[in-house]
């Protein structure tokens, strides 16, 4: 049932029968797919349906304890497509080289009120204490005690309405009591989100409840780290929106946009995202695509909900926040670019021939143990043909992917990213690179970009070496136009760059602001990781639109 249903779902997103966000239907399309490839000798994971009917033996035994039309049921006859491409895609993906470990290491689950996410979060745990192995601990954390009890309770309500299974569990009358089952000795604790709480404990599974309301990421990365002893962590990350700038699942949900968008690959991430887009927050498509549970009564509410909120200021955020699962931040930036847009601009011919240009090369020279950026760029025939490459320090390499999701390895490999020096960049290797980047692609460097910080010494080499050196301050009255001028660039597809993913990612990662002037330009505090190589591209474009650009009949109009 289980994975009938679960197959079912997929094909009724991918066919539009089902209402849902892009990012849904690219993990029902992988799905599918993924079905279909464990059947190669080669691919790592299959599919295991032997345990997935030891989970609807489960679901058998257990009963709802409330909801519209589904209190005294059975979990099993009462779930909906949707809850069960979820559990499927948890339970069934397994290694082939050890049927016990999960394909998926960490689950997202963005989903507004209503939709049945404690019941979600309650029905894994109790499937978790019954299956994992013997003494395993289970938690979930919250902010507040209050919030980090609705798991339990949710736990406590299926359990007493499901007496067969009910009898197997030791349920304390305390809140922040530990819940145990008697066949595996396992148990469950809810939790407040206190990090330097929770650095001594081993989960084998544990939730982050709420995710979007804490500050921070610190109290997950101390369950994690509790979970290096454990063969077969699960980590789970459940959220409705906030109104926070600073949430941690704006981060989370910048890296799954990178993975739908197949500029980053993760294989061990499952994710289900609902929410609904800028155009229809205030209709019924909206609603459609963030609410999954098909409950009319629900729906009916919601609107009356949006309602009050149109004729009501006051109650716009939490109608946008809790039921169309849309973060209202108060002070936070606009992406630069969409990324699909950028990548019509991808050069149609493989790989442009730079080969007698004449080029105009931007630095972005951060600290010393941070990225580094080159780029080049020329014009010719009203486009702009931009390269782009970083540079990182050699001996951080892991740590820079680890806590930047990113594989620079492979970036290393495909030749857009040099590692080099150890601790902190190598300033020699960097100076070499554009020393030669003459004789290596055929072109004439016209002029050199550079911002004063942390970029003198270069700068005075490089013209002692005969280059034309132009500082490009960093001020938003400086970035302005160049920045406008790419943004427009690109949406006109009169911009030109060669496959790259780690530029794409950049470019991803990119966030504008503007200053009190209206003066538009990248904000790196406010970005969303690493946006060096854009950075090194607009000071390359400043120096090509004053230089060429503004007297080939082409105008900006600057603010």
């Amino acid at each position: 049932m289980l994975l009938e249903k679960a197959k079912q779902y997929a094909k009724d997103c991918i066919s539009g029968k089902e209402i849902t966000t892009f990012e849904v239907k690219k993990q029902c399309e992988w799905f599918l797919k993924d079905l279909e490839k464990q059947n190669n000798e080669y691919y790592p994971y299959f599919f295991d349906t032997d345990f997935l009917m030891t989970v609807e033996g489960i679901l058998k035994l257990l009963n709802f304890a409330r909801g519209l039309h589904v209190q005294g049921k059975s979990i099993y006859e009462g779930l909906q497509n949707f809850q069960c491409f979820f559990l499927a895609n948890i339970f069934g993906w397994r290694y082939k080289t050890d049927k016990k470990k999960y394909r998926y290491r960490e689950v997202d689950l963005f989903i507004p009120r209503k939709n049945a996410k404690s019941f979600l979060a309650a029905l894994i745990i109790i499937i978790l204490m019954l299956t994992e192995d013997e003494y395993s601990e289970f938690y979930s954390i919250c902010l507040d005690r209050d919030l980090a009890g609705e798991i339990k309770k949710a736990i406590v309500q299926i359990l007493e309405a499901s007496p067969s299974v009910g009898e197997y569990f030791h349920i304390p009358k305390t809140l922040s009591g530990r819940m145990e089952c008697t066949l595996t000795h396992s148990f469950y604790q809810p939790r407040t989100a206190e990090a330097n709480r929770n650095n001594s404990i081993n989960p084998s599974a544990f939730i982050a409840d709420e995710f979007g309301a804490m500050k921070d990421n610190s109290n997950v990365e101390a369950m994690k780290t509790g979970q290096l002893s454990v063969k077969n962590p699960l980590m789970f990350r459940l959220t409705t929106a906030y109104a926070e700038d600073k949430s941690p699942m704006l981060d989370e949900l910048d890296y799954l946009k990178k993975i739908y968008q197949e500029t980053e690959v993760d294989d061990r991430l499952f994710a289900l995202v609902y929410y609904a887009t800028e155009e229809h927050l205030w209709d019924d498509t909206g609603l459609y695509m963030s609410n999954p549970l098909r409950i009319e009564e629900n729906y009916d509410e919601i609107r009356d909900n949006r309602r009050k909120a149109l004729a009501k200021p006051a109650e716009r955020e939490g109608y946008l926040t809790k039921n169309m699962n849309h973060f209202v931040p108060s002070n936070s930036a606009e992406a630069f670019i969409d990324i699909e847009k950028l990548k019509l601009c991808r050069n149609s011919r493989g790989v442009f021939d730079w080969k007698g240009k004449d080029v105009y090369v931007g630095l972005d020279m951060a600290l010393t143990n941070d990225n580094v950026s080159v780029s080049m760029v020329a014009y010719e025939d009203g486009t702009i043909y931009a390269k782009s490459w970083a540079f990182i320090p050699k001996d951080r390499i892991e740590e820079k992917n680890r806590r930047e999701r990113t594989d620079y390895n492979r970036f290393i490999r495909e030749g857009s990213c040099f590692a080099c020096g150890d601790e902190i960049i190598g300033y020699g290797f960097v100076e070499k690179f554009i020393l030669d980047m003459e004789e290596k692609f055929g072109v004439n460097i016209v002029q050199i970009g550079f911002d004063r910080m942390n970029c003198m010494s270069t700068a005075s080499k490089l013209e002692t070496a005969g280059f034309m050196m132009v500082e490009v301050k960093q001020h938003s009255s400086v970035l302005h136009a160049p920045t406008k001028l790419l943004q427009e660039s690109i949406l006109q597809r009169k911009f030109s760059y060669d496959e790259d993913k780690l530029y794409e990612i950049n470019f991803q990662n990119a966030r504008c602001t503007e200053d009190t002037n209206l003066n538009k330009y990248v904000n790196k505090k406010k970005s969303n990781g690493k946006v060096d190589m854009v950075m090194s591209t607009i000071d390359a474009i400043y120096l090509l639109q004053l230089d060429v650009m503004l007297q080939d009949d082409f105008v900006v109009q600057v603010i």
